[in-house]
């Protein structure tokens, strides 16, 4: 059997380790803290500037909730959800990535700033349904972490699409489980959200309900994205010789 097959099929089994009660419960357990930490300190980014355009969202969330129903406008329910969840995607990926930088107002707006171009990206994927791919989700937000470590050249950018895939490809039997919980997880919010939409401002009712539930979904993705960093980095990264 040929070497570089001998070692996916290696890089398989250690993956799989995950499973082990004495890797899976500690591993859950930091992902629990690392959402429930987000949940505590979600508003400290904001200045009082920031309260003002929070609060100028939400009252532009329940007019455009109510013009749909008015105007029987339900296509733009689905380009207002897809753009919301998916920015949500974005943030919570920046809130959750390992960084020694303060994640303060000014590291948010700095990194959005910056790589504005990935956020809309993720948000067309999400209108035109890339992400029924699947593990297209995993793998963004595998690309999305690699590629927030870098200055966003075009070279460093081709790096993380490279460090993404083979990260997604060596650990693919840990990734199918991981897709499979969380099409569990959307299983549930889906439901959730079309309860919502039901309601006067349904789409400040979904807005909440993806600040709720993507952090998990982040939480889960970033800390396997750090395990595999963590547990291989040659392979993901060239080591000085």
């Amino acid at each position: 059997m040929p070497r570089g097959i001998m070692k996916l099929f290696q890089s398989w089994k250690e993956s799989l380790n995950l499973l082990r009660p004495e890797n899976l419960k500690p591993f859950l357990l930091v992902s629990v803290k690392t959402v429930l930490d987000v949940y505590r300190s979600i508003n400290m980014p904001l200045t009082s500037q920031g309260y003002w355009l929070l609060g100028t969202a939400v009252f532009g969330l329940i007019i455009v909730t109510n013009m749909v129903k008015l105007f029987n406008l339900f296509w733009l329910d689905e380009i207002m959800l897809n753009s919301m969840r998916y920015f949500c995607v974005f943030i919570f990926t920046l809130a959750l990535r390992p960084s020694i930088e303060q994640k303060s107002w000014s590291y948010f707006y700095s990194y959005v700033q910056r790589f504005w171009y990935t956020m809309i990206f993720m948000i067309l994927f999400g209108l035109f349904y890339v992400y029924v791919i699947p593990l297209s989700f995993i793998w963004t937000v595998f690309f999305l972490l690699a590629a927030l470590d870098t200055h966003g050249s075009f070279g460093e950018l081709r790096v993380a699409f490279r460090t993404s895939f083979i990260m997604l490809l060596y650990n693919a039997p840990i990734c199918i489980i991981l897709y499979g919980l969380l099409s569990v997880i959307n299983l549930v919010l889906y439901y959730l959200i079309g309860f919502a939409l039901g309601f006067f401002g349904g789409l400040t009712l979904a807005a909440l309900l993806y600040i709720i539930f993507v952090p998990i979904e982040i939480a889960l993705i970033t800390n396997l994205y750090i395990k595999f960093i963590h547990d291989h980095p040659s392979l993901y990264f060239k080591q000085p010789e």
